[in-house]
């Protein structure tokens, strides 16, 4: 009864740890001892083990130690089971062998628009980690001196963390160089070395691999028809044979997008790509217009005021039912109105109801009393 009692529970354990789907033993008893056989089948899938600021180990030595407390850890875990919150504890024990007073804790990490887990972030809290330096391996000089500036305000003196120094690279330190042509650089794994341990403070390397700094060739349309090529390319300020500024492309696309919106077509979007002149270090930049159908205007109401106080206001909207749609004309109304009509006791909502199937746009203004 003892050695089945036993064997049950170190199953159990097995399963326990979500790294099998089935478990099942079988042990044979004789006088020179027991003879246990377990039978156990894989689990499917297994998740990457992200540590996001562990410092102390590197990211080898770290797995090794876990290994040796997990015999059953390869570098993966299931998302069911106790493994992966079993490597949490594992990391606070560790840092407490080296009498760091701190909490591990485990995290499933999936796409921002949902969906199916990625792998388990593990974050070390209650402690300081304070980035006090970043060395951007592979920047050239002048690069490296505008990275520094933007670090100093966005990664120095913060708390390090691997998963936020990603996010960095991405919104903080790449418009760097897409907005001076280097349309094709790319920021490698940061990776954090603890400098002090009394303080905590970490030191960060961020490897990037510039590429060519591209000059503008040349731009063009395809699937305009609201506006003409001509129009269109008037209204970007980029120069030929300038450096191409990626972000002020993006930006001036954004503006000619909401153009498209005073002419009906809410639904545009203009996308650009690149072809590539390695050897000229040369870009030709194309727009694809995708314009969409074009709205025209269904009914005007105005929420939460008189019908009395509603029906000057509507004689001043001059936009009809089955006019193209503008979507720039509730601000002008709102501004214009404002001269005869006193709003200043109001904060006014504008609420635009865009409708897919009879592509029509219903606009609500909610006026809100503002207490004195």
């Amino acid at each position: 009864v003892g050695d089945d009692a036993a064997l049950k529970q170190a199953a159990d354990r097995l399963a326990e740890s979500g790294m099998f789907t089935t478990v099942t033993y079988s042990y044979v008893s004789s006088p020179q001892g027991t003879q246990v056989k377990f039978q156990v089948e894989d689990t499917d899938k297994l998740f990457a083990v992200h540590p996001d600021n562990f410092v102390w180990l590197s990211p080898e030595e770290l797995n090794n130690e876990l290994e040796k407390r997990e015999p059953l850890f390869r570098g993966g875990v299931p998302s069911a089971g106790e493994m992966y919150t079993r490597l949490a504890d594992d990391m606070t024990a560790i840092l407490a062998d080296r009498h760091i007073s701190a909490t591990v804790r485990a995290f499933p990490q999936a796409p921002q628009d949902g969906g199916a887990i990625l792998g388990f972030l593990y974050t070390v809290g209650g402690v300081n980690l304070p980035v006090r330096s970043i060395e951007f391996v592979g920047a050239s000089p002048e690069m490296n001196s505008v990275l520094q500036k933007v670090a100093a305000s966005t990664v120095i003196d913060a708390n390090y963390s691997l998963s936020k120094l990603r996010t960095n690279a991405d919104l903080d330190f790449l418009p760097q160089y897409r907005m001076r042509g280097f349309l094709q650089a790319k920021f490698g794994e940061p990776a954090g070395k603890l400098q002090d341990a009394t303080t905590g403070a970490v030191s960060v390397q961020l490897p990037v691999k510039e590429g060519l700094q591209y000059k503008l060739a040349g731009v063009q349309w395809s699937g305009n028809m609201a506006f003409s090529t001509s129009d269109l390319s008037k209204a970007l300020r980029l120069k030929i044979g300038q450096p191409l500024n990626q972000e002020e492309l993006e930006e001036e696309l954004g503006g000619i997008t909401r153009i498209y919106g005073t002419r009906g077509y809410l639904d545009a979007k203009l996308k650009p790509s690149f072809t590539f002149d390695d050897a000229g270090a040369n870009a030709m930049v194309h727009i694809e217009a995708q314009e969409g159908a074009q709205y025209h205007f269904g009914e005007l109401q105005f929420a939460n005021v008189s019908e009395s106080a509603a029906a000057p206001l509507r004689k001043f909207w001059k936009l009809r039912a089955g006019d193209v749609y503008d979507n720039s004309y509730s601000g002008t109304f709102i501004s214009q109105a404002g001269r005869t009509f006193d709003f200043s006791q109001f904060r006014i909502q504008v609420i635009e109801q865009a409708h897919r199937n009879t592509k029509t746009v219903n606009v609500v203004f909610h006026f809100t009393k503002i207490n004195p």
